[in-house]
C-alpha cells in the first residue's frame, strides 16, 4: 500500500498552477490504475551566470554538468521521498537534474496532491488538472517542477489549409515559382559550402521522417542526400503518418538543400510540456550528435491556458544552457500574425519559445518577385491566420507579456499595443521567406512534391546560414548565442551602426495586425515584425569571424 501524508506534510510548488483550456470540459475522472510517466526538475548546484551578451568563452557540457547540474544526493532525497508513494523511478540524469518516475494516476494524486480529470476539448482531448501542485515537505526548494500529469498540447504548428497542398506537382519538375532552400540561400547571399562536418538538431513534436521523401527531394533539388539521424526522446514514433509529417520533412528538406553534407537530428517528443522540455533538453545535452545549431518550428502563445509558468522556466533555462554551451537555438515566430491566433481576449500575443531571450526569433517575409534583387517585404496573406479556409498566414511578432525587454534590446522603443503591458522582449530578431503563395518553398511528402511555407521554413533557413558559418570557424568556435549580437555594436563598422543594421537587408513594407488590440509595422530599422530584415549572409558571417577572433584575445573564463 502506498504512503499517504496530511494535507499539511505538503508544499506547493509556486509557478506550477495550471487552468482549464478555455472551452474544455472536464468529462471525467482520470482512470485510477493508468500508468504514467512524470519528470522532476530538481535545482541546480549553483545557478547559471548572468549572460547579457554573447559569451566571449564557452563552457563545455562537462563543465555544465559539473557546476550547474544537480548533486546525486538531492536525487536520492526525491527518490527516498516518493518512493513511498508508489511511485517507481526509471531514471536520473544529474546534467539535465531530471529524475523520472512512473506510477498510476491514483499514487500521483497521492504523490502530489492532486486530482488529474480527462478533459473534452476542440483541438484535441487531453488528461488535466487545475491549481497548484505540492510536494512532501521535506522535497521544498529541491524540486523545482513535475512534469507529466497534464498533457494537454503546447507544441501547435497547424497545417496551413492551401487549395494546392493536395494537388502536387509533377515529380520530374519544380514549378518555375517555387523555391528551393539552394537558390534562397543565394537570394540572401549565403557563403559558399556544403555543411560538412556540422550538426544541426531539429525539434519535431509529431509526424516523421520518411527517407523516400527525402531522396525525391534531393533530386529534384539536384543535390546529394544528407545523413540524418532520428532520436525518440520519450517514445515518440519517429515515422508517424499523423498530419505533420509534411512539417517534420519541410525542416529536414530546407536544411539538405542548403547543407547537404551536413548531419541532421531530429529529435522527435511528445507534443506536451513534458515532451518540450525532454526535446530540448537532449538536444542540448547530445554529446555524441553535438548539434551546433537547434531549430525549432514548433510553439504556442504566451498564456497561462498552455503554458506553465514552471514549464516556461525550465525551457527558458535550458535555451540559455544552450547559449553558454555555444549553440544557437533558432524558433519560428508563428504564422498567425500579432494575435498568434490567440483571439479570445482580443490582445496581441507573442509565440514561446520564440521570445525567449536566449533564442534567435525567426520571422517571416515575402520576395516580391523572383529573379530580381529587391528588399522582401512583410508576410502577409489574406485574414493573416491559418484557422481561415484559404491562404491565410502572417508572421507572428510583437513584445513578450512575460519576458523582460533584455539589456541588448535597452535601445529598441517598441512598445506592446496592450493596454498596460510590461516592457518585454521583442521578436523576432531576423526574418526570411515565408510565404507558402506568393513565394513558396518546394517540400516533398507522402510521395509527391507540393508548395509550402512559414515561419517554419524560415527557421531551418537561417539555422542552415548559421551551419554555414559555423563551418567557416575554427573548432570548437561557433556562432552560438546570435541574438545579442544582432544588436550590438558592428565591428568596423561606422559609429551607431549595429551588426543587425549592416548585415541585414531592411525590410520597411508590411505589417502583422491580426489582433483587434492591433500589431506591428515595418518600418527603417529594426521592427517587430521583421527584426533586423533578411539576412546578408557573407556579411554576418564576415562579422562572427571578426567577433569571434576578439572574443578568442579576451581573458578565459569571461562571460557577458
Amino acid at each position: 500500500m502506498s504512503k499517504a501524508l496530511s494535507t499539511s506534510a505538503y508544499t506547493a510548488i509556486g509557478d506550477s498552477q495550471r487552468l482549464p483550456l478555455p472551452g474544455a470540459e472536464a468529462t471525467s475522472a482520470a482512470n485510477p490504475h493508468q500508468i504514467i510517466e512524470v519528470m522532476i526538475k530538481i535545482r541546480r548546484k549553483q545557478e547559471l551566470p548572468d549572460l547579457t551578451g554573447r559569451p566571449d568563452k564557452t563552457i563545455t557540457r562537462d563543465e555544465l554538468a559539473a557546476t550547474y547540474g544537480a548533486t546525486q544526493d538531492d536525487a536520492q532525497k526525491v527518490i527516498t521521498a516518493l518512493t513511498p508513494f508508489g511511485l517507481k523511478a526509471t531514471a536520473t540524469d544529474l546534467a539535465s537534474r531530471t529524475v523520472t518516475f512512473t506510477g498510476t494516476v491514483a499514487e500521483m494524486e497521492n504523490a502530489f496532491l492532486v486530482k488529474l480529470f480527462n478533459y473534452s476539448h476542440p483541438d484535441g482531448n487531453y488528461r488535466g488538472r487545475t491549481g497548484y501542485l505540492h510536494i512532501p515537505k521535506e522535497l521544498d526548494g529541491i524540486i523545482t517542477g513535475v512534469f507529466g500529469l497534464d498533457n494537454r498540447r503546447v507544441a501547435r504548428r497547424k497545417k496551413h489549409v492551401t487549395a494546392h497542398t493536395s494537388n502536387q506537382a509533377a515529380t520530374t519538375s519544380i514549378p518555375a515559382s517555387w523555391y528551393t532552400s539552394a537558390q534562397l540561400a543565394t537570394h540572401y547571399s549565403f557563403p559558399a559550402g556544403d555543411g560538412s562536418g556540422q550538426a544541426v538538431g531539429l525539434l519535431e513534436f509529431g509526424g516523421g521522417y520518411f527517407p523516400d521523401d527525402l531522396e525525391h527531394f534531393c533530386q529534384l533539388a539536384n543535390i546529394s542526400e544528407p545523413t540524418v539521424v532520428t532520436i525518440s526522446v520519450d517514445g515518440t514514433s519517429t515515422s508517424a503518418k499523423d498530419g505533420a509529417e509534411g512539417e517534420v520533412m519541410m525542416d529536414i528538406e530546407v536544411v539538405a538543400g542548403v547543407c547537404p553534407k551536413s548531419t541532421i537530428v531530429v529529435y522527435f517528443a511528445a507534443f506536451t510540456e513534458k515532451g518540450w522540455i525532454a526535446a530540448i533538453d537532449k538536444a542540448t545535452q547530445d554529446r555524441q550528435n553535438n548539434p551546433g545549431v537547434i531549430s525549432a518550428s514548433w510553439g504556442n502563445p504566451e498564456s497561462v491556458y498552455i503554458w506553465s509558468k514552471s514549464a516556461m522556466t525550465a525551457i527558458n533555462e535550458t535555451l540559455k544552457e544552450a547559449a553558454l554551451l555555444g549553440v544557437t537555438v533558432c524558433i519560428a515566430a508563428g504564422d498567425d500574425g500579432s494575435s498568434d491566433a490567440d483571439t479570445k481576449d482580443g490582445l496581441a500575443h507573442v509565440d514561446f519559445p520564440s521570445s525567449s531571450p536566449y533564442a534567435l526569433a525567426v520571422g517571416g517575409t515575402t520576395i516580391p518577385k523572383k529573379g530580381v534583387q529587391q528588399p522582401d517585404i512583410v508576410w502577409f496573406e489574406g485574414s493573416g491566420m491559418r484557422n481561415q479556409k484559404d491562404e491565410s498566414g502572417s508572421t507572428g511578432g510583437g513584445v513578450s507579456s512575460v519576458f523582460p525587454r533584455p539589456s541588448w534590446q535597452s535601445a529598441i522603443k517598441i512598445p506592446s499595443v496592450n493596454p498596460g503591458a510590461i516592457t518585454g522582449r521583442v521578436i523576432p530578431d531576423i526574418a526570411a521567406n515565408a510565404d507558402w503563395v506568393a513565394s513558396p518553398y518546394l517540400l516533398v511528402v507522402d510521395g509527391g512534391a507540393q508548395a509550402n511555407g512559414g515561419t517554419s521554413a524560415a527557421t531551418p533557413l537561417v539555422g542552415a546560414l548559421i551551419t554555414l558559418i559555423n563551418a567557416t570557424l575554427k573548432a570548437p568556435n561557433r556562432t552560438g548565442y546570435l541574438a545579442p549580437v544582432l544588436y550590438g555594436g558592428a565591428p568596423g563598422g561606422a559609429a551607431g551602426s549595429t551588426v543587425g543594421s549592416t548585415c541585414c537587408t531592411d525590410v520597411t513594407s508590411g505589417d502583422n495586425k491580426t489582433a483587434t488590440a492591433g500589431g506591428y509595422s515595418a518600418g527603417p530599422g529594426y521592427d517587430a515584425v521583421s527584426g533586423w530584415g533578411t539576412p546578408v549572409g557573407t556579411a554576418l558571417a564576415a562579422a562572427i569571424a571578426k567577433l569571434t577572433q576578439a572574443a578568442a584575445q579576451q581573458p578565459a573564463g569571461a562571460t557577458k
